[in-house]
């Protein structure tokens, strides 16, 4: 989560008929892919998503503090025993209520910041379309009843073929020092390609209706609401860490992958662009480009990592022009189906 100064927190990019708030327009993508290349650019841009306080460093502390103090040795988890798999959902389950719950109450039940830096100006619902009625008690249900449970199954399923051998590990930083260091930025990559593609495929008409709806309940967010989905979907969700089964990792890269699945999607989820922190500077939370997922639907499928929505003209860049596009491409998907 990076830091910015005072003034960007004090003089808001933007406030509209349509947002609260939106940061500086038009959003953009990350620089790695464009064409012509840019060097400096690409290489500023993955150096400075380490080198300051930004959500993969913060999904590597968690998946560091998991590894050494609270994680099974991978010898116990050679067979299978409920004690171990109920560690590991412990963390789990305790990682999501910490943070989805910290957040939750700090923004929308104390208004920690009230609207400053806030998308949409709406609350939480209570409707008859959500679970219980109300939409925060939908999201946590969701969030703990299927999310915390099936990533825990992932999780157990990995950590049980890794312990006996029959997927390709590390042993450790000394092991390959460079194939350490750049499985970190493949995660990263792997991620955003892997997410663009099923959530395309959970956008197929039958998919929508009767799976990824349940998370698109939610055109307003907030923290509970980035585990809050169907099984079926948190089955696709997790299935990116199928990449550890055949690329050699260690534990804490297969942990960081599963905290950046997790926590990253409560975090961009937040409904707010910064967490003030004494009105002196801020930290990047919720995510705009995503947050036009949830308003529009049909764009902003992936993430900013690969442009993959540029090249297939689904990405809404915030501007006015980009929801008259995106608009005019809904109406013709919706004519299809």
């Amino acid at each position: 989560m990076s830091h910015v100064s005072n003034t960007s927190v004090e003089e808001p990019a933007g406030q509209s008929r349509e947002w609260n708030f939106h940061p500086k327009l038009p959003i953009d993508m990350s620089p790695v892919f464009d064409l012509p290349p840019k060097p400096k650019a690409a290489l500023a841009w993955l150096l400075g998503t380490w080198t300051k306080l930004t959500p993969p460093v913060n999904h590597l502390a968690f998946a560091l503090i998991a590894f050494f103090f609270f994680w099974p040795a991978m010898e116990t988890m050679q067979t299978f025993d409920w004690r171990w798999v109920g560690q590991i959902f412990a963390v789990n389950f305790g990682s999501v209520v910490i943070l989805a719950g910290a957040l939750h109450l700090y923004l929308y039940v104390f208004a920690g910041q009230k609207m400053r830096l806030k998308f949409d100006v709406r609350p939480m619902e209570k409707s008859s379309r959500f679970t219980f009625g109300h939409q925060t008690w939908d999201n946590i249900f969701w969030a703990l009843a299927s999310g915390v449970p099936i990533w825990t199954a992932w999780t157990v399923l990995y950590f049980y073929v890794a312990a006996n051998g029959w997927v390709p590990t590390l042993d450790g930083f000394s092991t390959s020092p460079v194939w350490f260091v750049l499985m970190f930025f493949v995660i990263r990559f792997w991620q955003s390609f892997h997410f663009y593609w099923i959530h395309r495929l959970i956008h197929m008409p039958w998919l929508f209706k009767n799976v990824h709806h349940l998370h698109h309940r939610n055109v307003n967010v907030g923290p509970w609401s980035g585990l809050a989905m169907h099984p079926i979907e948190h089955w696709f969700y997790y299935s990116g860490i199928l990449i550890h089964f055949v690329l050699p990792s260690h534990p804490v890269h297969v942990l960081f992958h599963l905290f950046a699945l997790n926590l990253g999607a409560i975090i961009s989820h937040a409904g707010f662009d910064k967490l003030l922190i004494r009105d002196a500077e801020a930290i990047k939370a919720g995510s705009f480009h995503h947050q036009l997922h949830h308003r529009y639907f049909e764009c902003n499928y992936g993430s900013e990592e690969i442009p993959l929505d540029r090249w297939f003209g689904s990405f809404h860049d915030g501007t006015q022009a980009a929801t008259k596009r995106i608009r005019a491409r809904k109406k013709l998907i919706f004519a299809r189906k």
